[in-house]
C-alpha cells in the first residue's frame, strides 16, 4: 500500500504545474486512504493536466523505479505512514516521500542532534570538533548530518566511534553517494545502525537548490541542531535557520579569541542572539559539557511539539 500511495503523489509532483503545496492541498481533497483519485481531483484544478492515459503511462514509469527502489534496499515511506518520523512532519513543508536505505529505526529517535558545518573547516574545528562530536555522541541516541566532506564527516565518524546510530540526508537518488568520496562512509553508516535518507527518486542527481532542501530534513529530524563552524552565508545556515523556525535548542562550537572576528566563524558568532542557544568551548571540562547536553535534552523532552500541519 505504500508503494501505491506513494506512486500517486509522485505522478501528482512530476507534473507541471504541482509543486508540493499543491499537491498537498491536492491530497485534502482525496480519498486519505488510497490517494487513487488524485488525478481527477488534479484534473479539475489545472486545465493542463495530463489525460488519463498520459497520466497512467506516467504513474506506470515512477512505480517501477519504486519497485526497483526496493529490490536494491530502499524503502519507500509516504507521509502517511506509520514509519514516517513524528517530528518531520512539524515542517510546514516537509516531503511527502521518503526514501530511506538502511534501519529505518534510526530516524525515528527522540533524542536526535544535527551536526552541520563547513566543508573546508579550520585546523581549530578539526583538532577540536571531534571530541566535542565524541562527546555529545556519546549522550544522544541519534546524530543527523549531510554526509558531506568536512564538518559533516566529522559528526558521522564520530557517531560511528561512539556506537550511535547516524543518519545522512542527501541531495539525490540513493541510487547513488554524494559525495562519491564518502561511499565507504556511507556503507559503514547502513552497517552500523544508521541510514541514508533523501526526497527524491532513484536517478535524480543533485542540484543547488536541493542541498538547500535536504536541510530542511536534517532540521526535521532533530530534537537539537550543533554547528561546528559556519560563515553566516554558509549552506549549513539553512539547517540552523530552520531549526530556529522550529523554535529547538541549537548549540555551536566557540572559536578562540583568534578566531572569532573570523568571516568564516560569522554564522556561529550570530548564534549568541538566540533564545534556545549554548555554546561548548573546547577547554571546558568534559564532564561539564556532557551534563549540559543530557540537561538541554531533558528539557526538550518535557517541550510539546504542537505544531499543526494541514493534514492535523
Amino acid at each position: 500500500m505504500n508503494i501505491k500511495k506513494a506512486a500517486n503523489i509522485l505522478t501528482a509532483l512530476s507534473i507541471k504545474g504541482n509543486g508540493p503545496s499543491k499537491v498537498k492541498k491536492l491530497i485534502c481533497q482525496s480519498r486519505f486512504e488510497n490517494l487513487d483519485d488524485l488525478f481527477d481531483i488534479s484534473s479539475q484544478n489545472n486545465k493542463d493536466i495530463l489525460s488519463e492515459t498520459e497520466w497512467q503511462v506516467l504513474r506506470e514509469q515512477i512505480m517501477g523505479k519504486l519497485e526497483w527502489s526496493l529490490e536494491i534496499g530502499i524503502q519507500v515511506i509516504p507521509f502517511s505512514s506509520s514509519k514516517y518520523p513524528f517530528y518531520l512532519k512539524q515542517l510546514k513543508d516537509f516531503p511527502l516521500v521518503l526514501f530511506v536505505k538502511g534501519n529505518i529505526e534510526s530516524i525515528n529517535k527522540n533524542d536526535s542532534i544535527a551536526i552541520v558545518g563547513t566543508r573546508n573547516p579550520t585546523e581549530y574545528t578539526i583538532n577540536h570538533g571531534s571530541i566535542i562530536c565524541d562527546l555529545i555522541s556519546s549522550n544522544v541516541e541519534s546524530v543527523i548530518s549531510g554526509l558531506a566532506i568536512g564538518c559533516d564527516t566529522i559528526a558521522h565518524k564520530s557517531a560511528l566511534k561512539k556506537e550511535v546510530p547516524t543518519v545522512a540526508v542527501l541531495p539525490n537518488g540513493l541510487d547513488s553517494i554524494y559525495p562519491n568520496e564518502n561511499y565507504h562512509l556511507a556503507q559503514k553508516i547502513i552497517e552500523q545502525g544508521g541510514a541514508l535518507v533523501s526526497e527524491y527518486l532513484v536517478g535524480v542527481k543533485p542540484t543547488r537548490y536541493q542541498f538547500v532542501a535536504r536541510d530542511r530534513i536534517q532540521a526535521g529530524l532533530s530534537k537539537m541542531g550543533f554547528l561546528l563552524e559556519s560563515s553566516i552565508t554558509g549552506g549549513s545556515m539553512h539547517c540552523i535557520n530552520k531549526l530556529k523556525k522550529l523554535n529547538r535548542t541549537i548549540g555551536c562550537l566557540k572559536p578562540s579569541e583568534e578566531l572569532k572576528e573570523n568571516i568564516s566563524w560569522s554564522g556561529n558568532k550570530s548564534l549568541y542572539q538566540e533564545k534556545n542557544f549554548f555554546d561548548i568551548t573546547p577547554t571546558s571540562n568534559l564532564k561539564n559539557i556532557s551534563l549540559k547536553v543530557k540537561s538541554l535534552l531533558n528539557q526538550n523532552k518535557e517541550t510539546e511539539f504542537n505544531q499543526k500541519t494541514i493534514f492535523d
